[in-house]
């Protein structure tokens, strides 16, 4: 396979999501598709899942036009390249071919609230330890922290950066805590180690996005060498909130948030949503409209925790309360204890 090559073919597009059945023609020989849009394939005997995400940040399906250097692969302005993800793409295909073992996931809607990771963590992965997604900016991230918890364990982040770092000398792979969301996410509740790895792309989701081409060929001819069974396995996805304590913060720490009510065991609590929770609730809303269609030149989405705007057209729309946007967006439904700022026990 040459990467390169592979690369340019899966860029010559931009894919929003609904449009990422276009790109089965690239997929490996022997794929399976899930209950839920999402496609894999299984390669040998392994305890080790690999993802990246077939959707690209961007409203229509259209030609991208490339811009090639001899280190970064660039676009005319006009358009994203959509590196994110077909950086991640790529490195799965080389894998397949190279005959890794592992469970090779390619996710749709990524883009939108990881809605097809997020769908397909409901099924069983009980069979595997550590979930590794490629879909990470940059040149030196294993991310342990996302999605507004710890996602794998520091030893097995360093682990995984002192093997990719001996694959080739020029890598400088480290931990690193600033990770936002991507699909490995997803599984945090049930696979111990979770990461996201850089793969050298730059300025995602804008018309500058560049990838570094260099980069990416010594990254898949690096993967395929790495002894993946042999990673430890620290971290317990079921101790995720066993050290909780409620904190009682001051009400305004949290500013994008209005004050709401919630429900801890039996005792009722007025609380302010994390900064961070605001944003990935706001995700998922924005996943919610886009899914309805309803909204074709859609802006923005105004978001307190307590009630949404959809901003579209110049038009400032009410789209609903929390208690209404529940019952259509099961991801408002449970707030986990580190999206909360508490402010005082209700009586």
């Amino acid at each position: 396979m040459n990467i390169r090559e592979t690369f340019l073919k899966l860029t010559q597009y931009t894919y929003p999501h609904g449009t990422e059945a276009k790109l089965k023609p690239y997929l490996p020989k022997g794929f399976q598709e899930d209950d839920f849009g999402n496609y894999f394939i299984k390669i040998g005997e392994s305890d080790t899942m690999f993802t990246c995400h077939l959707d690209t940040c961007s409203s229509y399906h259209q030609v991208v036009k490339h811009h090639i250097g001899s280190q970064f692969i660039e676009t005319d302005g006009k358009t994203i390249l959509g590196a994110d993800d077909k950086a991640g793409m790529t490195i799965l295909l080389y894998m397949i071919e190279n005959k890794v073992p592992g469970l090779y996931y390619f996710f749709i809607g990524e883009e939108v609230g990881g809605i097809g990771s997020s769908a397909a963590s409901r099924m069983s992965f009980s069979n595997y330890k550590k979930c590794i997604s490629f879909d990470r900016r940059g040149y030196d991230s294993v991310i342990t922290q996302q999605w507004f918890g710890t996602c794998c364990s520091d030893e097995f982040a360093q682990a995984l950066a002192d093997e990719l770092n001996k694959k080739n000398l020029l890598f400088s792979f480290r931990p690193d805590p600033t990770g936002i969301f991507t699909d490995s996410a997803s599984f945090m509740n049930h696979i111990p180690e979770c990461t996201n790895i850089s793969v050298g792309y730059f300025s995602e989701h804008q018309v500058t996005e560049k990838q570094d081409i260099s980069f990416l060929v010594k990254l898949c001819e690096a993967v395929v060498k790495v002894d993946w069974s042999s990673l430890p396995i620290v971290r317990d996805p079921n101790d995720r909130y066993s050290d909780w304590e409620p904190e009682i913060k001051n009400p305004t720490a949290s500013s994008l948030s209005k004050i709401i009510n919630v429900w801890i065991d039996d005792e009722k609590w007025s609380a302010k949503l994390t900064d961070e929770r605001i944003v990935e609730e706001r995700s998922h809303i924005y996943g919610w409209v886009i899914r309805q269609g309803s909204y074709y030149d859609l802006e923005s989405i105004d978001w307190d925790g307590k009630t949404a705007y959809v901003n579209y057209g110049g038009v400032n729309e009410f789209l609903g309360e929390r208690e209404d946007l529940m019952y259509l967006i099961e991801e408002l439904e449970n707030i986990p204890m580190d999206g909360l700022d508490l402010i005082q026990r209700l009586k």
